[in-house]
């Protein structure tokens, strides 16, 4: 049998998880083979770029490798499929997946999506520095939840302070990357008598989203973007608390405890 992922037109980072859990639950769970699937649209098209989609869709690298006629792809090589062979998951790998995320992290199937994933691409970042990139989720003008983004900053503070004063695996001096949305000045808090702060706001997509994945830690915020950047991450998490079950080599960033 062959399966594809659901009909969605929400973000880059809830298609992106969606399509990761699809091909986790089709190769751990099932006999079936996963068709990467059409994808219409992503939210957050702010600037109305006609090849927006398609962008977004090559940079996850994996349609090649899962898709009809995909070469020594998941599929299995050429398929000729009849009208009605493809069939959707609902949303039950969801369910299956974050009971079994922490060995499917780790699993062959994960390492496969993130070697394709990782093949043409490279770090932006300093080596010289222990780089920590921070997700702060905020409202924008193509948001319909406010869940997520109503996280307050001292959330992301008091995690950046456990960081600061905890850090020395590496020997390297810790630089933090803030990625977000908004005025320069709603970020005085993380940038005041911090030199070791950079902010990055209102950046395409693809540059906040690969930043997380890249980062040598990560802080993630309540949001599936990145929630399935700390997927593909090789780094050190420190994940926010909400609906998608964390990994249990992630840091709860919830209970931490800070003097």
């Amino acid at each position: 049998m062959y399966y594809t992922s659901r009909h969605r037109n929400d973000g880059f980072g809830a298609q992106f998880q969606n399509i990761i859990f699809d091909i986790l639950y089709t190769y751990s769970n099932t006999n079936n083979t996963y068709v990467f699937p059409g994808i219409d649209s992503f939210e957050h098209n702010y600037n109305n770029e006609p090849g927006y989609t398609n962008r977004l869709i090559r940079y996850m690298n994996l349609k090649n490798h899962f898709c009809v006629g995909g070469g020594n792809g998941g599929n299995g090589g050429n398929v000729t499929f009849q009208l009605g062979a493809i069939h959707r998951y609902n949303t039950d790998p969801y369910s299956y997946v974050e009971d079994n995320i922490s060995k499917l992290i780790i699993s062959e199937h994960m390492k496969l999506i993130k070697s394709l994933f990782y093949a043409d691409k490279s770090t932006s970042f300093d080596s010289n520095y222990h780089n920590v990139a921070v997700h702060v989720r905020r409202p924008n003008s193509n948001d319909c939840r406010v869940d997520g983004t109503n996280v307050i900053d001292d959330y992301y503070l008091n995690v950046i302070k456990y960081i600061r004063k905890n850090h020395d695996s590496d020997g390297k001096p810790l630089r933090f990357h803030i990625y977000s949305q908004g005025a320069t000045d709603a970020y005085d808090e993380y940038t005041n008598n911090h030199d070791d702060t950079v902010l990055h706001l209102n950046e395409d997509v693809l540059i906040t989203f690969h930043g997380l994945v890249f980062a040598d830690t990560l802080v993630t915020s309540a949001s599936s973007f990145s929630y399935t950047a700390a997927l593909l991450s090789n780094g050190v998490i420190y994940y926010k608390d909400f609906w998608h079950k964390p990994a249990d080599s992630w840091i709860v960033g919830d209970k931490l405890c800070h003097d």
